[in-house]
């Protein structure tokens, strides 16, 4: 009966720890998301894509000048930049990437968030008919 008890109270020990980890984990993963959504509100994105296009003069010689392509009330509409594409706009665009990938891995972490919310509402259920 003793061996019954202790290993019974052996098992209840381990689920405790496992549930600490658990519990563990699902701050960090809050704080990991928490930190995306601060990252991601102090990025610019900008719309658009850029377009080296090539422009004859008058005499038929060619020259190529970037270009902003966005649409703008459904239309779409070519912005000259020039020769050379401003770096407030490289940098628009660069934080429009980092935006894409930090939504990216702040779906990842609230999918893995669901997931352990619905493990411990199992887990739950499962101890309340104990």
């Amino acid at each position: 009966m003793v061996t019954v008890m202790s290993l019974a109270e052996e098992r209840v020990e381990a689920v405790k720890r496992r549930l600490d980890e658990v519990f563990s984990m699902l701050k960090e993963l809050e704080r990991r998301r928490d930190a995306i959504l601060e990252e991601m509100s102090k990025l610019s994105a900008m719309e658009g894509c850029l377009e080296y296009k090539p422009v004859k003069n008058k005499v038929g010689r060619t020259y190529y000048y970037w270009y902003l392509r966005v649409y703008s009330g459904g239309v779409l509409k070519s912005i000259y930049l020039g020769k050379q594409v401003p770096e407030h706009i490289l940098k628009d665009l660069a934080d429009r990437e980092k935006l894409r990938q930090l939504k990216r891995e702040l779906n990842q972490v609230a999918e893995r968030i669901t997931k352990i919310y619905r493990a411990l509402a199992r887990i739950e259920l499962i101890l309340s008919t104990i």
